[in-house]
């Protein structure tokens, strides 16, 4: 069992309905095993120099907007079948057709999710036209490739080995969070910024004091609930502090990644060399010289296009500032 499905709680169903009823109640997580509470705080804690810009970028996408309008500007809401549509033209068009399988479920925790064979999607949440695009860039273009790439390296599972780093989620999930603003009208960082900030709320407060923080932002009570359990997931008595900081990565991530971007001509092809951090890009390379990387179509059918875009959210983020 992964982690991620350690820290699940066993009883999500009864807690939501128990809170829901009564948002002054602090759920009470049982797990199918003891959790080891170190492992919940392996990505560190949120910083203030990007606690401060998450908040400028939140202030600044809510004012004169709230949810809704924000919601609207990625398009027009996508049915199950044309969200299922488009995530297998996308695998067909880098080959991968026959690699993934689609899953919908209700109960999974996360609106989507990757796995080596397997995308799953949660079958309550919302999807847009251009939020639709942005999810297959972050999955499929980002994670999926960053896979496939790593899986042919000579290094492959043995990164300690070859003195590469093991801690590569900032470098991951800070791309993949990029490229999902890429097909985006507004492409504003609000979400995930809003998530950093939830991070720190829950390191100080309970579930319910974050919830309440989250009403001002946050109208729809599906996503709502759902970012409170990511924040709380894995201890019990959420009236207290803390819970699973891996959140903060995603933001933290956005800003590491936009500025190497911008110091590399903006060219991502060394950080397809596999899953791997920025810090180690150039001995990838030196590893495997000859390699050449399946890279995303979004970046292939033009490289200056995919540059503008990078530029765009990257000065309305203030991302080189931090």
């Amino acid at each position: 069992m992964s982690f991620l499905q350690t820290i699940t709680p066993i009883n999500l169903l009864e807690e939501k309905e128990k809170f829901l009823s009564d948002t002054s109640y602090n759920p009470q997580f049982k797990y199918s095993e003891p959790i080891d509470q170190k492992k919940l705080y392996k990505f560190g804690q949120p910083q203030k120099k990007y606690l401060e810009l998450a908040q400028k970028i939140v202030d600044e996408a809510y004012h004169n907007r709230n949810e809704q309008d924000l919601v609207m500007m990625k398009g027009p809401v996508q049915t199950q079948a044309q969200v299922t549509k488009k995530i297998k033209s996308f695998l067909k068009m880098h080959h991968l057709e026959k690699r993934y399988e689609i899953v919908w479920s209700s109960s999974f925790i996360s609106r989507v999710t990757i796995t080596s064979k397997t995308i799953k999607l949660k079958s309550i949440a919302e999807f847009r036209k251009d939020d639709t695009i942005g999810m297959l860039y972050h999955e499929i273009g980002t994670h999926a490739l960053r896979r496939l790439n790593y899986e042919k390296q000579p290094w492959y599972k043995k990164k300690k080995k070859n003195g590469l780093t093991t801690n590569y989620l900032r470098t991951e999930e800070g791309l993949a969070a990029l490229h999902s603003l890429i097909p985006l009208q507004y492409k504003s960082a609000y979400a995930t910024a809003l998530r950093y900030l939830a991070v720190d709320i829950s390191q100080q407060k309970s579930f319910s004091e974050l919830w309440k923080f989250l009403t001002r932002y946050v109208d729809n009570i599906e996503t709502r609930w759902m970012i409170c359990v990511r924040q709380k997931r894995g201890i019990e008595n959420t009236s207290k502090s803390g819970g699973y900081t891996k959140d903060l990565v995603y933001f933290e991530g956005m800003v590491e990644v936009c500025k190497w971007l911008s110091e590399n001509n903006f060219d991502p092809t060394q950080l397809y060399f596999g899953k791997i951090a920025t810090q180690d890009t150039e001995k990838t390379v030196t590893l495997n010289p000859s390699f050449k990387p399946i890279l995303p179509s979004f970046y292939m059918l033009s490289p200056e296009e995919y540059q503008n875009n990078l530029l765009k959210i990257g000065k309305l983020n203030d991302f080189n500032k931090t």
